[in-house]
C-alpha cells in the first residue's frame, strides 16, 4: 500500500524547475519566505501493508545534533503530515546551547541528562547526526564507544537502558568507509576498505557499535552512508566566493593526478527526504540493518564542479574580483602552509563512485532526486544566495573604490 505525505519546506527562494514533473507543488509567499508544498510517497514498496487508519500512534522524534543535516530533518519532520495529520506529535533536537531555535523543534542541551532521560524513553524515532569520536584522541577514560550518543550516561542509566525495543534508530555515516575502489562503483554490498587510523575507520567502528546495540536492544537500525554533503550554506559556490578559483579547471589535463578523480556528492535537501522516508520504511534488508548509500546520480571531478560554479557566478556577475582572490591567496602563502586535511587527501587516494540505486528505488518517490546532479544543486544554491551575495559584492566594490580614491 502506498501512502502520501505533505512536506513543507522553507527556503529563501525556489525554482519550479528543480522539482520532478510528476510532483505537484505550490509556491507561495508567507512571512517573507517562500514555502514549497510537495506531495511524495512515504511507503514506496507495493508490498507494504500498513493501514493508514492506524499509522498515527503519537510518534516522537529526537535528533541528536542540530547541525546542517540534523536541523533539516528536524524542521521537515515537525511539519510532516499523513492524511492531513502531523506524523510526529513532537520533535526534539540536542544542541550544545539551547539558543539554537528551529520552528517546531524543542531544543535540549546534550548534557541535560535528566531531561534527555525523560524524552528519550518516550521517543519512537531517534536520529544520530553527531560525528563519532576518535578513540585515540577524543575519548576519555569514562567513555567506551566511538559514538557520543552511546556514551551518553547519567548515574546508572545509559541509552540502551532507556530506549525501548522496536524504536527506529538512524545513524548518519559516510561513504568514506568504502575506502579506495580504484574508481569503480560501490553499492551497500561492497567491501569496506578504509585505512586504519583515519576518520573513515572511526565511522565504521561507530556503525558496528550501533549494529551491536541494535541487536542487543531490538531496535530497528538504519545506517545512512552519505557522499560529500553540500547545501545552501556550504558548497563550491561558497568556496569560490571566499577563496577565488585557485584550482586546476582544465578538461584537457592528461593525468588523473592533475584533474583528480570523480567523487560523489548529494544535496542535503535530498538527504533529509531520504531519511524521513526511511522512518516510514517497513521493508527489511538482509543482515538485520537497513543500510543506505545516499548520493546523487553523477559523480564528478571536483575541479569541474568548481569550474561550473565559477561559470554560474560569472554569469550572475558574482564572481569574486581578482583583487579579492589574490588577497585570499596571499593570506595563505604568507602564513605557514597548513597541513593538507584528511578529506582533501582522501579525494586523491580513495577513488570510487557511489551507487545509490537502493535509496532511489525504495525511499524516493518515482526514484527521483530533487537535485540529481551538482548542476541543479548549484543553480538552486545560487538562487537562494543571490540577494545576499549581490549586496555583499556591492559593498565590496564600494570599499575598493574608496581605497583607490
Amino acid at each position: 500500500m502506498q501512502l502520501s505525505a505533505v512536506l513543507i519546506v522553507r527556503v529563501d527562494s525556489f525554482s519550479n524547475n528543480n522539482l520532478p514533473t510528476n510532483q505537484k507543488h505550490l509556491i507561495a509567499n508567507h512571512n517573507q519566505q517562500h514555502i514549497r508544498q510537495s506531495t511524495f510517497t512515504l511507503f514506496a514498496s507495493a508490498d507494504d501493508t500498513i493501514d493508514s487508519d492506524n499509522i498515527m500512534t503519537g510518534n516522537r522524534l529526537i535528533v541528536f545534533g542540530l547541525g546542517n543535516v540534523g536541523s533539516l530533518v528536524a524542521e521537515r519532520g515537525s511539519s510532516l503530515q499523513v492524511d492531513n495529520v502531523l506524523y510526529f506529535e513532537h520533535v526534539y533536537g540536542t544542541t550544545r546551547t539551547t539558543n539554537d531555535n528551529i520552528e517546531g523543534v524543542q531544543s535540549i542541551g546534550f548534557h541535560d541528562y535528566q531531561e534527555l532521560i525523560k524524552i528519550i524513553s518516550s521517543c519512537t524515532h531517534v536520529l544520530v547526526t553527531i560525528p563519532p569520536l576518535n578513540p585515540s584522541t577524543d575519548i576519555n577514560i569514562n567513555q567506551h564507544f566511538c559514538d557520543p550518543v552511546l556514551n551518553l550516561n547519567h548515574s546508572k542509566y545509559s541509552i540502551k537502558d532507556i530506549l525501548p525495543a522496536n524504536t527506529w534508530v538512524g545513524f548518519i555515516s559516510s561513504t568514506s568507509v568504502y575506502g579506495n575502489h580504484n574508481g569503480d562503483w560501490v553499492t551497500e554490498e561492497s567491501e569496506t576498505k578504509c585505512e586504519a587510523g583515519t576518520r573513515a575507520e572511526v565511522y565504521l567502528k561507530a556503525e558496528n557499535e550501533w549494529r551491536n546495540a541494535a541487536e542487543e536492544c531490538d531496535w530497528k537500525l538504519h545506517i545512512f552512508r552519505c557522499a560529500g554533503l553540500y547545501s545552501n550554506n556550504r558548497s563550491a559556490l561558497h568556496t569560490i566566493r571566499k577563496n577565488g578559483l585557485a584550482v586546476e579547471t582544465t578538461d584537457n589535463a592528461s593525468t588523473t593526478k592533475k584533474i583528480g578523480s570523480p567523487t560523489s556528492r548529494i544535496h542535503e535537501e535530498d538527504v533529509s527526504r531520504a531519511v524521513l522516508s526511511a522512518m516510514n520504511y517497513n521493508g527489511s534488508i538482509s543482515g538485520g540493518t537497513n543500510l543506505w548509500n545516499l548520493a546523487d546520480d553523477e559523480p564528478e571531478v571536483r575541479s569541474r564542479v568548481m569550474a561550473y560554479g565559477a561559470q554560474l557566478l560569472e554569469e550572475a556577475n558574482l564572481l569574486p574580483t581578482k583583487k579579492k582572490a589574490e588577497s585570499s591567496r596571499q593570506t595563505v602563502t604568507t602564513k605557514t602552509k597548513p597541513k593538507q586535511s584528511e578529506r582533501a587527501s582522501r579525494r586523491s587516494i580513495d577513488r570510487k563512485r557511489v551507487d545509490a540505486q537502493r535509496m532511489k528505488d525504495l525511499l524516493l518517490p518515482h526514484g527521483k532526486l530533487i537535485y540529481p546532479t551538482y548542476r541543479e544543486g548549484l543553480k538552486s544554491i545560487l538562487n537562494s544566495n543571490r540577494k545576499k551575495w549581490s549586496s555583499d559584492s556591492a559593498t565590496l566594490r564600494e570599499k575598493e573604490i574608496g581605497t583607490t580614491l
